[in-house]
């Protein structure tokens, strides 16, 4: 893990992606470069994690069977229908939803802990709270990022140390469950592939993190149990604005 460089670029280069996917609706110029290789990006996956390339392998089918024309705007209204609406979204990719049951809850808060002691603070006029799915994976994008950079061995052990916690405290608990509830959902297609991608990466970070940070992962239903003993969270939100989002200060 520490000094490892094509590791490095692997992991910071998929929560680059995952993070670009999830954000908002993605871009006709994303979907492009997508296609560009995809052969390559199959094969080189076969190698670390069947699900993975299972997960490439569907988009590239969803390329075949798609006219370039329309790729775009059926992408679009996809996740439209998934997570924002019109009406209620068939998936809700939230911490506290699948922790609580419940937006906006004390999950959210526990989690504003714990990035305001990594300093990361969420940028004036992003409209999402933290736990939403791709905040989530911007903030261990930016700890990769934050590894890349060190100057030395000691320094990249002081940023592996906040990813194993972020990672088996939060993401590992909660957002396999999501993914595959997006793989279940009535009308996904390219986000079906965009889930198992996401669970076959985060299972390769399960892995490599195995020897960091704490041995055992919580499942969902233990946390689920923990946050069922206390009150909902009544604590202070703030204003969503009706900007675009924007990546999270750091």
């Amino acid at each position: 893990m520490i000094g490892d460089r094509e590791l490095l670029a692997f992991r910071l280069g998929y929560y680059e992606l995952l993070v670009s996917l999830f954000w908002q609706e993605p871009a006709g110029e994303l979907l492009l470069r997508l296609s560009d290789g995809i052969n390559e990006r199959i094969q080189a996956a076969r190698n670390l994690d069947p699900l993975l390339a299972d997960g490439w392998e569907k988009i590239r089918c969803f390329f075949a069977e798609t006219p370039p024309q329309g790729l775009a705007e059926r992408v679009v209204d996809e996740y439209t229908r998934l997570f924002i609406g019109p009406h209620d979204p068939k998936v809700n990719p939230y911490e506290s939803f699948y922790f609580t049951g419940h937006m906006w809850d004390r999950p959210l808060s526990d989690l504003r802990t714990f990035l305001k002691a990594i300093g990361v603070d969420k940028q004036d006029g992003y409209s999402e709270p933290e736990d939403f799915l791709a905040f989530e994976l911007e903030v261990m994008r930016w700890l990769t990022a934050k590894q890349a950079a060190a100057a030395n061995s000691e320094e990249e052990s002081r940023w592996l140390r906040p990813q194993a916690n972020f990672l088996k405290e939060h993401l590992l608990v909660w957002v396999p469950a999501c993914a595959q509830e997006i793989e279940l959902a009535q009308g996904a297609n390219f986000y079906v592939a965009v889930a198992m991608i996401l669970r076959g990466f985060l299972e390769i970070e399960r892995t490599l993190f195995r020897d960091w940070g704490t041995d055992t992962i919580a499942t969902l239903e233990e946390v689920r149990r923990r946050y069922g003993a206390i009150p909902s969270w009544t604590g202070p939100t703030f204003d969503m604005p009706d900007d675009e989002p924007e990546a999270p200060k750091k």
